[in-house]
């Protein structure tokens, strides 16, 4: 009984330290919050889809297994960010660092889609041969994952770029 309590408190300390600070415990700007709730939210649902069609297609078989997927709504819980993080008091809320940073994290997000897609056109390719074909309904789910990538690694470049300068800008 109280091992649960110490559980659902160390969750609830972990997300919202994530959410409200970054590494040094410093307050995170609204971005930083947005991103930290895509990157938890994505690994949850990546998680909990990739288990629970696993065990499914154990349980079920392969038809029966696609319902694992479900989990992938997860995810989607963090496009809520922006609604429920308020915009940042005060004159200033997006300078040139920042402008940056999104430049730079879109960039990385931009080159892990196209890795990923690239990745998943060719490698039939070269398992199946020339003569191999897939079906049709993998499509989605390839523009499904590449969506998922561009979003965490997004996510994840902002996060990792505000969390390794300091406010002055020195490393």
């Amino acid at each position: 009984m109280y091992g649960m309590e110490y559980i659902k408190y160390g969750i609830a300390y972990i997300t919202t330290y994530i959410c409200f600070s970054n590494i040094r415990g410093e307050v995170m700007n609204r971005v930083q919050k947005t991103a930290g709730l895509l990157v938890v939210t994505i690994s949850v649902g990546v998680t909990f889809s990739i288990a629970a069609t696993s065990l499914l297609y154990v349980r079920l078989g392969m038809p029966r297994a696609w319902a694992g997927l479900a989990f992938l709504a997860v995810a989607g819980l963090g496009g809520l960010g922006p609604l429920v993080f308020k915009k940042d008091k005060g004159p200033v809320t997006c300078d040139e660092r920042d402008r940056i940073i999104n430049r730079r994290a879109a960039l990385a997000a931009f080159t892990a889609a196209y890795l990923f897609v690239g990745l998943a056109c060719m490698l039939p390719f070269f398992v199946l041969g020339p003569d191999g074909s897939i079906s049709v309904t993998w499509l989605p789910m390839i523009f499904m994952g590449a969506g998922l990538i561009t979003f965490f690694v997004h996510s994840a470049a902002i996060l990792v770029q505000y969390g390794w300068r300091d406010k002055d800008g020195e490393n």
